[in-house]
Order: structure tokens, then sequence, then C-alpha cells
């Protein structure tokens, strides 16, 4: 490596002021400090010093670049926080993109009887509901026994769900089967019973009610509905299989009489729920309907006293808060981007200090893009909003959104198709296309691996990883040219000591001499 002039002079300096005290010393002076890994001899010269001071020289390239090299890994970290910015603003108006985005329902009930809830996108409009009946399930209970643990009897119970009519008896449910369940000396006591049944899943459920009278078993379809009545005949052990002995005294079929296979007395009827929709008369096995007005589920939730009805009435509209929710999200997501880019490319006058990405033209025609979209006209309506501000939301003066609720409501109110197109119509080009449309276009684009910010992060990321190639490089150089100095050095160390020597010992010899 040559010594630039700089190292030369510094050199020049170190040797003069060494030599002029070499007369002064006497060979045995040595450096208190030393460079790590470098054997240094001790002579006249502070070779740890001396090579100190030459690498400090040699080293002002590398610290440079290193320099440069974090300025570099700011602006990356900088543009890592806009890329974040960005992706929560995509996201934010993801959910403006759609149509659907603004036609979210919401039901409001008025009467009683009746709950709704949204489950789809129902039709807007207003529905009377008039409830004359609830579904319920049908219920038995057996005679009172002495306890729960009272032994009934053994033998094999066979549950069958279906519907009882007057004039055909009992049918059976569609593609329900019988389920036989088997009653033995483990299981024979009353709370055995309701155990087995409750274990075989056959669609009724059993507890033991207990009173001043004792205890009884009383079984309940799982479903409401005239559809779900069950019927229980049973194999007695005993050998008769419908008297009031042994387990036969749980048989229970309506078509039959007491004592003789109708052993247990029905508490409830199944029921089917009796209601219409503005003056359709209509029926269900449940109280919760879901099918009778598609994206809305009633439920019936009061009974009305013997031959009344309950009124209700429903009405479905557009959920104007759900609406302002989204858009409010999107104010949000942009006006923290805009906070961030002020941020990273303020300028302190009166320190005369730049930020990260001061003057940087990335965020220049990032924010400018933006807020082109955002302050156009949208082409090509007809009728309705064509500006942002139309719908209330306005720039502010620090270059902010905000949102005017009451003005935004009343535009939704009053043409939620036109508010609807403003941000989400996907049809034409450029400015015929809504709002959410074009700026989520734009968005993504600059996200992209090409894009300005996408882009702009590669160019930095491919710098980054040039310099830390040359910064490795220029570190292995000064390895070298450190342990080159300090050989250089110390056997120039070790001359001059031996050049001292000599001095000293003729110095001796001519004072030895005859005068």
């Amino acid at each position: 490596m040559t010594i630039s002039n700089t190292t030369s002079n510094s050199l020049a300096s170190l040797l003069s002021s060494t030599l002029n005290g070499v007369n002064g010393s006497n060979g045995n002076s040595s450096s208190s400090s030393s460079l790590t890994g470098s054997p240094i001899s001790t002579g006249p010269i502070d070779v740890n010093t001396l090579v100190r001071e030459l690498m400090t020289v040699e080293s002002q390239p590398l610290t440079q670049l290193q320099s440069q090299q974090s300025g570099v890994q700011a602006k990356l970290s900088a543009f890592g926080q806009v890329q974040s910015a960005l992706s929560s603003l995509d996201t934010a108006i993801s959910a403006l993109k759609t149509n659907s985005a603004f036609t979210a329902a919401q039901a409001s009930v008025t009467g009683s009887g009746v709950a709704a809830s949204v489950t789809g996108t129902p039709a807007p409009g207003t529905y009377s509901i008039s409830v004359s009946g609830i579904a319920q399930a049908q219920a038995a209970a057996s005679a009172p026994l002495a306890s729960a643990s009272t032994v009934v009897g053994t033998g094999t119970l066979t549950i069958q769900l279906g519907t009882y009519n007057s004039g055909t008896g009992f049918t059976a449910q569609s593609g329900s089967g019988p389920v036989n369940i088997t009653i033995n000396s483990s299981n024979d006591t009353l709370g055995g019973i309701a155990a087995a049944i409750n274990s075989a899943s056959a669609g009724v459920n059993a507890s033991v009610v207990t009173d001043n009278a004792g205890s009884r078993l009383v079984l309940t379809s799982s479903n409401t509905g005239t559809a779900n009545e069950f019927k229980l005949t049973v194999a007695d052990s005993d050998g008769n299989n419908t008297d009031l002995s042994g387990l036969s005294q749980l048989a229970f079929d309506p078509t039959a009489t007491v004592g003789a296979g109708k052993n247990l007395t029905q508490t409830q009827p199944a029921a089917d729920a009796q209601y219409s929709i503005n003056g359709l008369p209509l029926t269900s096995s449940t109280n919760s309907i879901t099918t009778a007005i598609s994206g809305l589920t009633l439920n019936l939730t009061q009974a009305p006293a013997a031959g009344s009805t309950l009124q209700a009435q429903v009405t479905v509209g557009t959920d104007s808060n759900a609406v302002s929710t989204s858009v409010n999200n999107f104010i949000q997501s942009y006006n923290s981007l805009v906070k961030l880019e002020s941020n990273l490319t303020a300028y302190n006058s009166s320190t005369n200090t730049p930020s990260t990405l001061t003057g940087d033209p990335s965020m220049f025609s990032l924010s400018s893009q933006l807020r082109s979209i955002l302050g156009s006209q949208m082409s090509g309506v007809a009728s309705g909003p064509s500006w942002l501000a139309d719908v209330g939301v306005d720039f502010q003066s620090d270059g902010t959104l905000s949102l005017n609720t009451t003005k935004f409501d009343t535009a939704l109110s009053a043409n939620a198709t036109g508010v609807a197109q403003l941000f989400s119509k996907a049809t034409g080009t450029g400015s015929q296309q809504g709002f959410a449309v074009r700026l989520a276009s734009s968005v993504e684009s600059m996200l992209s691996p090409t894009g300005l910010l996408g882009g702009t992060q590669t160019s930095l990321q491919s710098t980054m990883s040039s310099m830390n190639k040359q910064i490795s490089q220029m570190q292995a150089q000064l390895t070298q040219t450190q342990q080159r100095l300090i050989t250089q050095y110390s056997k120039l160390n070790a001359d001059m000591v031996v050049a001292q020597q000599n001095q000293v010992a003729l110095a001796n010899a001519l004072a030895g001499l005859p005068a």
C-alpha cells in the first residue's frame, strides 16, 4: 500500500520527535499501549502510537463508507415504516372496494314476541310479523316412584321419532331409525334408566324430577316441532310389554290406552310455530326461522295468550354505523401515513437538521399520487356524489382527512347506491372508477417489488449489500497494512537501538584516547 502525503507528514513528525530524543534515551523505553495481537519491540520509537496514528489516516475511507452505510440503513428503516403504513392503508381500502361494504344491513324490531338478526344481505323493507303460537317439544312423565334409586325393571327400551296423527297413527321420521337401549341390573333404577337414555342419543332427553309425591322420569324431545314426537316401546323381562309393572310402566304410545302401552302422561304436546309475514300464514318446526326472509333470522321469543296473537314489525335498512366505521378506518389509516411522512421528511430550520427522508423524491411522489386521487372528481356520474367532499370526507390544513358523520349519514340515507359507487365502482378506467378502487390500485402498485416504494427498498438493499462487500475488503486490506507497518517500524526500532549502542561505544572509545 502506498503511504499518502498526509501519512508521510505524520511519520516525519513522529520520527523527528523520536530522533530528537534519542541522545537522551537510555535505550530501554517502551510504549504503555500496544496493538491487538501485535508484539512490539522496545526502543526509541513508540511503534504502537506511530502505527495507530498511521492506521487512523489509512482508515478514513473505511470510516466514511461506514458512515454512508449508516445513512442507507436509516433510510431502509424509514421506508420500512412507510411500507407498514401503506399496507395498513391497503387493508382499510379493501373494505371499501366492494359494493357489499355499503349494503351492510341492520334489523330493528318494534312490538313483541319476535327478535331479528341479519345473517346475510336481506332486501331492505318492513315486515309485519304475527305470532299465534310458538314451537315446542313433546314431553311426558312417568308415575312417581319412591326415589331415583328405585328399581324399575329390566328389558329393552326402543325409542322412535316421528309424527302422531289422529287418523293414521304414528309415522316414523324419515331418515331416523329406532334406537334400542338395554336395561339390566347395572342400570335398572329410575336414575340409571335416565342416564342410559341420554347416552343413547336417541333424540330424547331424560331427567328425574322429584317433589313431595316422589321421583318421576321425564322425557322431552331434543327438538321442537310435531315432526320430532317420540314413541317408546318396551320388551319387558317379565313378559308383559304394556302393563304398569316392571319396565313396561315406561311404555308410551299416545294412540294406546293407559295400562296398555300409554303409561307415561304427556305433559306438553309437540307443536309447530304458527306465524305470518305480511299476512302470509307460515309454520316452522323451530322458533329460530332462517328461511322465511333471505338473509334474516327471526326468533319467536314469546308464546301468545290462548286465542290471541302477538304483533311485531321488523324493519331492514342499511347499517350506516358499519359503513361509517369502514370509512373512518380508511381515514385513520391515511392520516397515520400522512403524519409518518411529515415526520420522516421534516426539516428543523432552527438547527438546520434534516430528517431521514427529507427531500427524498420517492416520498414526494408517493404523497402526490395519493392526494391527486383523493382530490379529484369521479367522472361519468349522472347523478349522485362525485367528490369525496360530497359525502363529508374533507382535507384538513395539515393534509389529513376528516369525516363529517352527519353529512355522510345524510348522503347514505338519500342515495346509498350513489355513495357505494363513489367508493367501489370498478368499471371503466381512471377517474371513472371509485376512489377506493383507484387508491387500492395505486397503493398495491407502490408496494410491488418493482413499484415506487418496493423498487426504492430493493435499490437500497442492493446498495447495502455492495457496501458490506467493500467494507469487508477494506478491513482485510487494513489488517494487512497494520501488520506490515508493525514489522517495518519494529525493525527500524531495533536498528536504531543498535545505532545508539554503537554511538555510545564509539564515544567511550574516543574518550579513552590520549589527549
